[in-house]
Formats: structure tokens, sequence, C-alpha cells
């Protein structure tokens, strides 16, 4: 049996051990990533943070809204309910 060949992949620098008779990657090395800029790092952070901090101020908005529409919806519910007090609630299925 011939033994794995060493290849360097383009894209990201790694060892790679292929086996020539199935042409699959036995072994992968990868390359370790250089240090990153500590801050760097805390400008992502904080980039992250607003951005969730946006995202959590639209949600709370729409539950907002949300909240009054399911309560206009329920009031006229009620109000449909009073000027027919001995109808038949509608069957869920009945508008498909």
């Amino acid at each position: 049996m011939p033994e794995a060949l060493d290849v360097t992949c383009p894209c990201c620098e790694a060892l790679l051990k292929v086996d020539p008779e199935t042409g699959t990657v036995v072994w992968a090395d990868k390359k370790k990533a250089p240090p990153k800029n500590f801050d760097e790092l805390v400008g992502r952070v904080e980039a992250q943070r607003s951005v969730l901090d946006e995202k959590f101020a639209r949600s709370v908005q729409h539950t907002k809204h949300a909240g009054e529409i399911l309560d206009k919806k329920f009031e006229e519910a009620r109000r449909r309910a009073e000027k027919d007090p001995g109808g038949k609630p509608p069957h869920p299925f009945d508008n498909e």
C-alpha cells in the first residue's frame, strides 16, 4: 500500500494527508489562525451589541402592537357575541 500524500490546501493552507488509492482525506492539520488584536475583538462585540439592541427594541415594539391588535380583535368578537347571544361560534375549519 502506497504512503499517504501530503497536500497543502490552497484556500486555508491546511496540510492534508490524502490516501492515493481512494482519494479521501485521511488527516487534516489545520493552520492556526494568528492571534487577534484585542481592540478589534472589543469593537466587534460592541457592534454586535448595538445590532442586538436594535433587534430587541423592534421586538418590544412589535410585542406592544401585537397586544393592541389582539385586544381590538377580542373586543370585536365580544361585540359580535353580544349582538347574537344564541349564535353558534364559527367552526375553525369553515374558512378552508
